[in-house]
């Protein structure tokens, strides 16, 4: 065909994750009482023995750019007690056009 470009430019690749944490108090001490967990949203929690309850919010693709969606969510029932926290740094990457 003379005159068309049809080149063909593939969508960008985005991050997608969600995770939840919800913990209660039980025992005299906060314990985890749900964990849910999607795509790149991860949720680790360093064991120590006694409270707060410790957890770590990780995206595991290594930044964020345009177009991508991470959702958390962190519910601490009557009593207990957490400390979360991020990771060390997270890499804030320009975007085209949408919003990080």
């Amino acid at each position: 065909m003379i005159g068309h470009d049809l080149t063909f430019v593939a969508p960008a690749q985005r991050v997608a994750g969600t995770a939840r944490l919800a913990c209660e108090r039980n025992g005299g001490r906060t314990r985890l009482r749900r964990l849910y967990q999607d795509g790149s949203a991860k949720i680790r929690m360093p064991a120590v023995s006694a409270d707060p309850l410790e957890a770590v919010l990780i995206n595991t693709a290594g930044g964020l750019t345009g177009g991508d969606r991470l959702g958390w969510q962190v519910d601490v029932g009557a009593g207990a007690c957490a400390s979360i926290t991020t990771q060390a740094c997270e890499k804030i990457y320009r975007a085209a056009a949408d919003r990080a």
